[in-house]
């Protein structure tokens, strides 16, 4: 459903969108725009965000789009939701996006960004602006209205590995005491009866992703917690999200078998000139073969074969990603209390 249309004296009009129904009908037009944003990560992909709505339903979602004559040149999805006494707005895709962000066309970047910032001040329905997990590269960061009082703070950080030109230069790049404990899980783990690496396809991906709820579940549950993929939102939205991004080329799923059973499975998402690790499951009670360094030693190897530049470990600092020699990149909050009247 469409709000009052805001236009500018630059040939740019935006409007909101604040419905799941509305939202699908600029799917192809999103994907083209993010064709067009060289930062933007999967995250910000129409299946992405489209599936996330799906799956979790926000009560007042809010979506702006900007247009220039008939081109899309801007998206923000946003949403509002209840603090306490604050009504808070916030960008889509929470929990489970490591990075959060709106897009942008590079050409108008600028003019864009002025709509954009005019429309949120006009809409009445949030006193507090939260927005987080935004990239060094979030246009967000750099360009702000007069009229709020905003803060610029670290949020959390990601780490990442800096991928060498050709597969036989990762001996020289990883750090030698992670070599030696993948060789020598690799050694036990032949030891330990057949096994192979699995990629998933259309039709394996059910078994695959079947698989990394319960390896990841099974893990978490040793330390007496659910761990996230318990959450059927959750197992809901891969199930949505995963056969999109498989068929674009985008997902890829990693299985270890050993003596045909899967005991462990890695989801990385292989995106221009990146590979991202974003979820692992194993089971503990192969954890004297290294089942997750084993899968991140393939992605890493296939990452460097397929000329990607980077690999990125994502949020959080798990020792594991030091293991590897990652080095930590922070993401960035921005908040604004409303200071003016929205009419």
């Amino acid at each position: 459903m469409y709000t009052s249309e805001l236009s500018s004296g630059l040939g740019l009009r935006a409007c909101v969108l604040r419905n799941l129904a509305s939202a699908e009908c600029l799917r192809s037009e999103w994907s083209d725009l993010w064709s067009r944003c060289q930062h933007a990560t999967t995250f910000q992909r129409p299946e992405w965000l489209l599936a996330w709505m799906r799956s979790f339903g926000p009560s007042q979602p809010l979506l702006i789009e900007v247009r220039r004559s008939d081109q899309l040149v801007g998206i923000v999805p946003l949403l509002i939701y209840q603090n306490g006494s604050e009504r808070v707005l916030a960008l889509m895709g929470g929990g489970i996006s490591d990075y959060l962000d709106v897009l942008v066309d590079p050409d108008f970047a600028d003019e864009t960004l002025a709509v954009i910032w005019k429309y949120i001040g006009e809409e009445p329905g949030w006193t507090m602006l939260d927005l987080t997990d935004l990239p060094a590269t979030s246009l967000l960061l750099h360009q702000w209205p007069d009229d709020y009082s905003f803060g610029k703070t670290v949020h959390d950080v990601c780490s990442g590995l800096t991928l060498p030109s050709k597969v036989e230069e990762l001996k020289m790049l990883l750090p030698f005491r992670q070599l030696r404990n993948l060789r020598n899980a690799r050694n036990r783990l032949q030891r330990g009866g057949e096994f192979h690496i699995e990629i998933a396809t259309r039709e394996t991906l059910p078994l695959f992703l079947e698989a990394l709820f319960r390896l990841h579940s099974v893990r978490w549950a040793r330390a007496g917690l659910p761990g996230v993929l318990s959450d059927p939102a959750i197992q809901s939205f891969h199930k949505s999200v995963a056969p999109q991004l498989l068929e674009r080329g985008v997902l890829r799923l990693y299985g270890l078998r050993l003596n045909r059973h899967f005991i462990a499975c890695l989801y990385t998402l292989f995106e221009r000139d990146t590979a991202c690790c974003y979820l692992q499951g194993f089971d503990p009670q192969y954890a004297d073969f290294s089942p997750g360094t084993q899968l991140l030693g393939a992605a890493i190897a296939d990452a460097t074969r397929e000329g990607k530049q980077t690999v990125d470990f994502l949020r959080g600092r798990e020792p594991y990603k030091q293991h590897w020699g990652a080095s930590e990149v922070p993401t960035f909050r921005v908040q604004a209390g409303r200071t003016t009247s929205p009419f």
